[in-house]
């Protein structure tokens, strides 16, 4: 709450609320009996009663006690709300339509009463009610202002009044056609320069709510059943706020380009910023229900944009723009109408997967629990995930991508163990074969098919396989990673190091495996310093002891080769050097020989 001379002052929860309740119900008077069930509904009586004489008490000891027009006698509570200046003031009539309805948009960055943090009964029922009034106050200003806007200002200003009510009812139909013909008005040679306008959106205000939080209202059940998508703009700087960034006013941009679609739910540009700050947005993005999150990301002269689909943490496409002063006043429109169409073609192609991942949450949940265990290579890790994947299966036995998890765990655990135990490359291809069953569209379907095939040594049919889970999803990065390990087997390390390179680039914090493929590309093409490097930035090198070992050995540091040499004994005493180049999967006869040199040079 702001004081007369600007300064915040604290003032009791519940008191915040009986102020916000009298005020915005333009109720003059109210019992002390109907505070004391509105506030407190689950408490006794007296104890209600104890609470409410103890918010005033507390009220009346504040910095603005003074100034906080409220009285009380020993039945009713009693407010002069024309001395009370408020939030809602925005929403009064006003001469200039245009600048009221830019009060309102910079009001509704927040929901109404966002920071209360219990509120249940009576009092939910009536904030959910005042929420659903303020997003019609909204609607009216925007159609009350729609045919007033003309210039560059005005039209964002309307488009953004459109993005804030469509994110409360995606579907009204007046809304999007306002929409619509703001952005069609917008595309002179005036709003070409849009992304460059400074941003002088105020700081939100804080009379009534401070935090922006779109919890789901009665009033919105639609929304439920749309894919959310959140833009997050690449930076969130004060200044950069302030100032205007041409990348941060695509983004916002296209996200106005999404709100005229009716297969997704957009997070409104305000909120994406706040998301983008958080220091847990994994957490902030799953409370607000988003589905897809856009990550951007300035380079150089670029913007470099990935959309994620966060059940999964699967990039699902990936791109970079140029943004140069120059080139963006001619290519903005194309560029925003690229992510916009690449943007809702990828949410509807993998829309099915969002639904059953509404409908069946906890088997999701056990999913990926079994995924987070595979990202350690380790026999107890691998094992834990195939048991929760088992798990998962019991629930649904023709769940794809749990079937591919199972192939993932038996493939790796054959490659770890180094034993050539067919009868788990024989089960990995039962299950991956299974899950390309039952889902031909499932990209992990057809790499775990490829994967295993690589081991079967049947390395047409892995890179066939692997080709098609790259043509369905092409930046997939652990597809990406499959397709270049098999390449790097096919006696084309070259092109396999290309493609984990852009598997890495679209995957920075990226898994060991990516390291480790990388490193056997770079030992193939004699490149065996860039093979040690590599190795060094895996977090456990020790599945990678044999490759690390090779290379030390034909760059004739024996010691460290040896140790390696140890390292893999100590883990695998049965390790047979013949048995296993027999069955690693190499195409061409030179791959062996020159891995059994820099394996013998190491001691083995």
């Amino acid at each position: 709450m702001l004081g007369p001379d600007g300064r915040q002052a604290f003032v009791p929860e519940r008191g915040l609320l009986i102020l916000a309740y009298m005020r915005a119900s333009q109720r003059e008077e109210v019992s002390r009996e109907t505070l004391a069930n509105l506030l407190w509904p689950d408490a006794d009586r007296s104890v209600a009663f104890q609470n409410l004489r103890s918010t005033l008490l507390r009220m009346r000891t504040t910095d603005l006690a003074q100034t906080i027009p409220l009285t009380a006698d020993g039945r009713m509570i009693r407010l002069a709300a024309d001395q009370l200046g408020s939030d809602l003031d925005c929403f009064l009539p006003a001469k200039d339509k245009l600048a009221r309805l830019r009060r309102i948009i910079e009001t509704m960055q927040d929901e109404f009463l966002a920071t209360t943090r219990t509120a249940n009964g009576a009092l939910k029922r009536w904030i959910e009610g005042h929420r659903r009034a303020c997003g019609e106050l909204l609607r009216a200003a925007v159609i009350e202002a729609s045919s007033l806007a003309t210039e560059r200002n005005d039209l964002r200003a309307l488009k953004i009044g459109c993005v804030q009510f469509l994110q409360r009812s995606p579907n009204d139909a007046d809304i999007r056609a306002i929409m619509d013909r703001a952005r069609l008005t917008g595309t002179d040679e005036t709003d070409k320069v849009f992304a460059t306008v400074r941003d002088d959106r105020p700081a939100p205000s804080t009379a009534v709510a401070q935090v922006h939080a779109e919890a789901p209202t009665p009033d919105k059940p639609e929304r439920a059943h749309l894919p959310r998508v959140a833009l997050l703009p690449p930076d969130t700087a004060e200044d950069t706020r302030l100032n205007g960034s041409v990348a941060n006013a695509l983004i916002e941009d296209v996200t106005i380009g999404l709100c005229s679609l009716r297969t997704v739910s957009v997070v409104a540009p305000f909120t994406s910023e706040r998301i983008r700050e958080s220091s847990d947005k994994a957490a902030v993005l799953e409370k607000h229900g988003v589905i897809y999150a856009l990550d951007t990301k300035r380079s150089g002269d670029g913007l470099f944009t990935q959309l994620v689909f966060l059940p999964t943490d699967e990039i699902i496409w990936a791109e970079r723009f140029p943004l140069t002063a120059e080139g963006l006043t001619t290519q903005r429109a194309e560029i925003s109408r690229t992510i916009t169409q690449t943007i809702a073609r990828q949410v509807e192609e993998t829309a099915a997967a969002k639904l059953d991942f509404d409908s069946r949450p906890q088997m999701y949940f056990n999913y990926l629990q079994g995924v987070q265990h595979l990202s350690g290579l380790s026999l107890p890790s691998v094992r834990r995930a195939r048991r929760v994947f088992r798990d998962t299966l019991r629930d649904d036995p023709d769940f794809a991508p749990a079937l591919a998890g199972v192939a993932r765990t038996l493939t790796t655990e054959w490659l770890l163990t180094a034993r050539g135990d067919q009868d788990l490359l024989k089960m990995a291809e039962e299950k991956a074969m299974a899950a390309v069953r039952q889902d031909g569209d499932l990209a992990g379907g057809y790499r775990e098919l490829g994967v295993v095939r690589l081991y079967l040594g049947k390395l047409d049919e892995s890179l066939e396989a692997l080709s098609v889970a790259e043509t369905i999803s092409p930046h997939y990065a652990d597809v990406l990673y499959s397709h270049a390990d098999s390449l790097v087997h096919a006696a084309r390390p070259k092109d396999g190091l290309n493609k984990i390179e852009k598997a890495i680039g679209l995957n920075p914090l990226c898994p060991d495996t990516y390291y480790w493929t990388a490193a056997g590309a770079s030992y193939f093409l004699g490149e065996f310093d860039d093979a040690v490097t590599y190795v060094g930035k895996m977090r456990d090198r020790r599945p990678a002891d044999r490759l690390l070992a090779a290379s030390w050995g034909m760059l004739g540091e024996k010691s460290k080769a040896r140790a390696c040499r140890q390292r893999v004994l100590r883990d695998n005493p049965s390790f047979d050097l013949e048995r296993w180049l027999e069955v690693v999967p190499n195409r061409e006869n030179w791959q062996r020989e020159l891995y059994r040199e820099g394996l013998i040079k190491a001691g083995f």
